[in-house]
């Protein structure tokens, strides 16, 4: 064999190797661990399994949910009905809430929010009174944004957060995909999911919607801390 051809050889397999080195580097740095239903090494996630909390918000987007809290103290709700009204400021999103607590025959309270339009976060001061009716929402439904500060990869074994319960450390990561029905439609979800104590907390994601479907979260001591259910979505 001549020389130049075990060059061009050589070549050819070094060059094999380094894009089999690449999509093994794409692949750990896309956090997922593969398996039957999920991404190898020769399928690696893309930017196009991307989710990004309050993505696909359009201005005067409507989504209502049935939410339960159990944080304790007055920002308690109990099979209640939410509904979030999404204005567009330019910079920033203003969030027209609806709120009717089942646990009181009270009327709906209507409040309204500024939130950035990068992680959602609340950019201008409320009231006290306000606060307590939006911390249960904060603390229930937009809760995945402290799981999901920058993007995460939506497919089958992506580690998305670790959570510490006592001297353990736990993963948060994509389990499965499922087909759900809630009153709003018929989902395609993810199942984000953790344990902690003996109860397995889950959270449901649709790739095009900006928040979860479903969420059954447990605390440390197997209670319910808060479960929602999307009741409907218009555009």
């Amino acid at each position: 064999m001549s020389p130049k051809r075990i060059v061009f050889l050589a070549s050819g397999i070094f060059a094999a190797i380094g894009i089999l080195v690449s999509v093994v580097i794409i692949a750990i740095g896309g956090g997922f661990s593969g398996g039957e239903d999920g991404p190898s090494i020769f399928n690696p996630p893309t930017s196009k399994d991307l989710w990004t909390i309050g993505g696909n918000i359009e201005d005067g987007m409507n989504l209502t949910y049935s939410l339960t809290t159990t944080f304790g103290g007055k920002s308690n709700l109990k099979d209640s009905m939410v509904s979030m009204n999404f204005n567009d400021m330019q910079d920033k999103w203003d969030i027209n809430f609806k709120i009717k607590n089942g646990s009181s025959s009270s009327a709906v309270k209507d409040v309204s929010a500024n939130f950035s339009k990068k992680q959602l976060l609340r950019t201008d001061p409320i009231s006290q009174e306000n606060e307590l009716l939006i911390q249960p929402i904060e603390g229930s439904i937009l809760v995945v944004r402290d799981l999901a500060k920058e993007p995460r990869y939506l497919v089958v074994g992506a580690i998305w957060d670790k959570i510490f319960t006592g001297s353990s450390t736990k993963d948060v990561k994509i389990e499965g995909k499922e087909t759900i029905s809630t009153p709003a439609d018929t989902f395609d979800v993810y199942t984000l999911q953790y344990n902690v104590g003996n109860s397995v907390s889950k959270i449901y994601l649709n790739k095009d919607l900006p928040f979860p479907i479903k969420a059954q979260v447990y605390d440390e001591n197997d209670k319910i801390l808060y479960e929602y259910e999307l009741q409907s979505v218009s555009r």
